[in-house]
């Protein structure tokens, strides 16, 4: 089959979604140019410096390999977290992350939980269940990534965050924001960042038109070594996210484009809400000083070492009365 594009080359790629049959080439290039697209809508391209916070898996590479196609190298710090997972090889992925980083000339800023938060992610599950608390470990992990590459944001002076959420995980994140009805959550979510505190770096996300499957096809026709073992939090202990994830997949499979539909539509209802808002600058955490949500006197992740028993039992009386 000829490829749908350039009507020369074999097509090695279907997508649903397009109903067009691409080959690598330009494959490669409709996945760039889309990535492009979201980029310059939300400022990256006329950004002075950009953080990418890359994890060695396949989304990362692509956003790395994307971003770096139409902005200078120079530009771009690439940030890297080994959570400390066992069984997960993040040590030995950030390695040939690095590598990889050298052949694009892209700096290569690594970290962990255990020299940051002083606790690897294994420790802070292991403790939680101790203190008989049901919290995912997933909580944990997500909280503190975000806090560590805002600070390294801070740190290295960057105009903007940039992750590797792909459109999978963004509509996954509406649909589990609309069950828990968290509405100042949802209208965050949209095209166009929104900073509600002047001590958040802005945080983008270039993929969130691709697919997940498009990514991960990105990457194995690139010839890419990236980690495909999953999370073993995610296998032992099914999150809410995990279920609306196998929800989807069912929707797009029938209705090829869904995912996408969805995500189009939320950002016009998201933008006309946002029109109409206003947002007031976040408080401050009592303990570490980063911003927290309204109404709350210090941040979920002090809260979680707190309740889970890392932090002294002076801390204890930031903790509302049960």
């Amino acid at each position: 089959m000829i490829c749908d594009v350039c009507h020369k080359n074999e097509a090695v790629i279907f997508q649903p979604h397009s109903g067009r049959s691409l080959c690598k080439d330009c494959f490669f290039n409709d996945v760039k140019e889309r990535v492009r697209k979201e980029a310059e809508k939300q400022g990256i391209l006329n950004s002075r410096k950009v953080l990418l916070a890359v994890s060695g898996g396949k989304d990362s590479l692509v956003l790395v390999d994307a971003i770096s196609s139409f902005i200078s190298a120079s530009r771009i710090v690439a940030f890297n977290i080994v959570e400390g997972i066992g069984g997960y090889n993040r040590a030995e992925q950030a390695e040939k992350l690095r590598k990889y980083m050298e052949t694009l000339g892209v700096q290569l800023v690594s970290t962990s939980f255990k020299s940051e938060v002083g606790y690897t992610l294994d420790e802070m599950v292991r403790s939680s269940e101790v203190k008989g608390m049901n919290v995912s470990p997933c909580t944990f992990c997500g909280g503190f990534r975000r806090k560590l590459i805002n600070n390294a944001g801070i740190l290295y002076g960057t105009d903007l965050v940039a992750t590797g959420h792909n459109l999978d995980d963004e509509v996954q994140t509406i649909m589990i924001n609309l069950i828990r009805g968290d509405l100042s959550r949802l209208i965050r979510l949209g095209d166009v960042p929104i900073k509600v505190s002047g001590k958040f770096v802005t945080r983008v996300k270039p993929l969130r038109k691709i697919y997940e499957w498009e990514t991960t096809m990105y990457a194995y026709l690139k010839g890419y070594s990236f980690q495909e073992v999953e999370c073993p939090h995610i296998v032992n202990k099914p999150t809410l996210r995990a279920k609306v994830r196998d929800l989807i997949y069912s929707l797009e499979e029938e209705r090829p484009g869904s995912l996408l539909k969805i995500l189009e539509q939320f950002d016009e209802i998201s933008q006309k809400i946002r029109s109409n808002a206003s947002f007031t600058e976040l408080p401050r955490c009592e303990i570490c000083g980063d911003p927290t949500s309204y109404g709350r006197r210090i941040c979920k992740n002090c809260e979680l070492l707190i309740r889970s028993g890392l932090f002294s039992r002076e801390y204890q009386k930031y903790l509302p009365m049960s």
